[in-house]
Order: structure tokens, then sequence, then C-alpha cells
């Protein structure tokens, strides 16, 4: 199974949240983890943001060394991405977020909690899209 990751499944695993954690676990073993570049992007803005740009680039060093898998912002990625946020309400960022996981045929997009998955995801229809604790107790 392929899951792509959104941004804030990766803020929580910054934070210690016990589901990301879960997650980062079994990547590889029991399923393949993905991310958008545009993930990397969006992950230091936010901890440099609040932490400092040193903890920023100690989290990316991690991320380097993690079990994902870091898919390239394509043209085809770019194009789609301005196509999807046309039709859905949410960022740029999460427009390619979707277009990556579509174009790599992940079978579900892992978001964050209960706000993210409301605000921002629970329209999309071309493909499954699950709360990270949803996600953990549908899979492990």
């Amino acid at each position: 199974m392929k899951a792509f990751l959104d941004t804030w499944v990766l803020i929580e695993k910054y934070k210690a949240n016990p589901d990301a954690e879960k997650v980062f676990e079994n990547a590889k073993t029991r399923f393949e983890a993905h991310i958008s570049c545009i993930t990397i992007a969006e992950l230091m803005n936010v901890i440099s943001r609040e932490y400092g740009e040193r903890e920023a680039r100690i989290q990316y060093a991690y991320i380097k060394r993690a079990p994902i898998y870091r898919n390239p912002i394509t043209e085809e990625n770019a194009r789609d991405a301005g196509l999807l946020k046309t039709k859905y309400v949410f960022s740029l960022a999460d427009a390619i977020i979707l277009a990556t996981a579509l174009t790599i045929k992940a079978d579900v997009v892992v978001t964050g909690g209960d706000e993210q998955y409301e605000k921002e995801w629970k329209g999309v229809t071309e493909i499954q899209v699950l709360k990270l604790s949803n996600f953990v107790k549908q899979y492990f």
C-alpha cells in the first residue's frame, strides 16, 4: 500500500504524537510512505517560524534519513495542482500534494487532525483521504 502523507503528519511526528510515531515505525515494513518535496518546504517554514532555523535544519536531516519516499514536483504535477486548486478550497501546497499522490497512484492521503481534514480535505473525491488517527486505527 502507498500512503501519501500531508505536511501535518510530519508536524504531528515532530510533536511526538503517538499516532504519527506509529506511522513512521511502520513505514517501509507495512506500507510505503510518500511525501511531496513541497512538504519539506512547508515543514521547514513551520518549524523555523516556531522554533528557529537550527531546529528546522535538524528536522530536515531527520526527514532525509526517515523511511519516506520524497516525490519531486514535476511540470505535470504543477499543471494538475493548478486545476485541483480551482476545484478545492485549499492551499496550493495541498493541491501539489494531492496531484503528486494521484500521479504515483497512492492508495490514501493521510492528513493531520479534525481541523485539517474538515477544512482542507473532506470534499476530495479523487482518492481516499484519512485523518491520521483513522489511518492508524484502520491499518495498525
